[in-house]
């Protein structure tokens, strides 16, 4: 079970509103981290992860590959 999850967004892009409504509709509890919003968390995340694409999904320190659309994460990690 998952102690930790962040969630890395962008508040423009439908792939992070898209998993974000996921997460609150089911309870799945996550800490959001705006990249536009939070400079030192797009430095963050550009240390631990890199350019790449949103959302990025960190369970317990791990990245957990999101391939787009984002609703193949949520078919494999239910609640």
């Amino acid at each position: 079970m998952c102690r930790e999850r962040k969630v890395y967004t962008a508040s423009a892009d439908p792939y992070c509103r898209f998993i974000k409504q996921h997460f609150n509709e089911t309870g799945i509890a996550y800490q959001e981290v705006d990249i536009g919003r939070n400079e030192a968390g797009f430095y963050e995340l550009i240390g631990f992860y890199g350019k790449g694409p949103l959302p990025v999904i960190v369970e317990d320190g791990r990245i957990v590959p999101v391939n787009q659309p984002t609703h193949l994460y949520i078919t494999h990690h239910k609640r």
